[in-house]
């Protein structure tokens, strides 16, 4: 069975995302290509313009990164009998992949839990593999993430946990991504 997840976009990310590359172009890029331009004509030195360059214009691809995951980023599930595929893919190329055998996952769960300052509360869905928590389906509601643990039930078994007290004790190594 495989079934796609996302993308789940954030809109705040993107126009985010979108304002700090307009500021780093007219802020920082533009002037630095000009002093350039005129350190060249005028035979000063070049270095500090070609950093200043090079440093913007690599916070800028960082943050069209950040919005390639956000607009384009999706994850697909991917269970058989004898194993669990989890893959993160940016416009149907693969980033990450992750293989786990069915019979090391235990403790499948949804659950949520705070984000970093500010982010509020995060979802997903968790299981314990050889002494790590992995993080996956961040972010669907409770509803379509129970959905998806049944019908990865349906195919494998797979043990989840039994008491809502037992939900809430964390791992010590905990794996987003």
């Amino acid at each position: 069975m495989r079934i796609s997840i996302g993308p789940i976009v954030s809109w705040l990310g993107v126009l985010t995302g979108l304002l700090l590359i307009m500021i780093l172009g007219g802020a920082g890029l533009i002037p630095a290509w000009d002093g350039l331009k005129h350190a060249i004509n005028t035979g000063k030195s070049l270095g500090g313009y070609v950093l200043g360059i090079a440093a913007c214009a690599g916070l800028i691809l960082f943050l069209l990164y950040g919005l390639l995951l956000n607009l384009f980023g999706s994850e697909t599930v991917t269970v058989s009998p004898t194993e669990l595929q989890i893959q993160w893919l940016i416009s149907g190329l693969v980033r990450s992949q992750r293989d786990f055998p069915n019979s090391t996952i235990e403790k499948l769960r949804y659950e949520s839990w705070p984000g970093p300052r500010g982010a509020g509360m995060q979802s997903g869905i968790r299981f314990d593999c050889v002494g790590e928590t992995v993080t996956f389906a961040q972010n669907l509601s409770e509803q379509e993430s129970y959905d998806l643990i049944e019908k990865m039930r349906q195919i494998y078994a797979f043990p989840v946990s039994e008491s809502p007290d037992e939900e809430e004790e964390s791992s010590p190594a905990v794996t987003h991504w």
